[in-house]
């Protein structure tokens, strides 16, 4: 299982703010499903800062993509 740090979460948060859609539009829902993190199981690490418990998976492969094309 592929584990994040803070700093991995930072950089994806950044890409996402520049690239994807403003921060504030989506800062304490799932950035995959959009659920309030807050009403949903979450991960055990930094991650929980952007995505539920039963979308990781979804995450960690879209962080991996973009990590292999270099955006992060």
């Amino acid at each position: 299982m592929k584990s994040f740090s803070e700093a991995d979460i930072e950089k994806y948060l950044k890409y996402t703010d520049e690239n994807v859609i403003p921060l504030e539009e989506v800062l304490g829902n799932c950035f995959t499903c959009g659920s309030l993190l807050s009403e949903v199981e979450l991960p055990e690490g930094p991650e929980k800062k952007v995505v539920c418990l039963k979308d990781r998976d979804y995450f960690v492969e879209g962080y991996e993509e973009l990590q292999e094309l270099g955006e992060i």
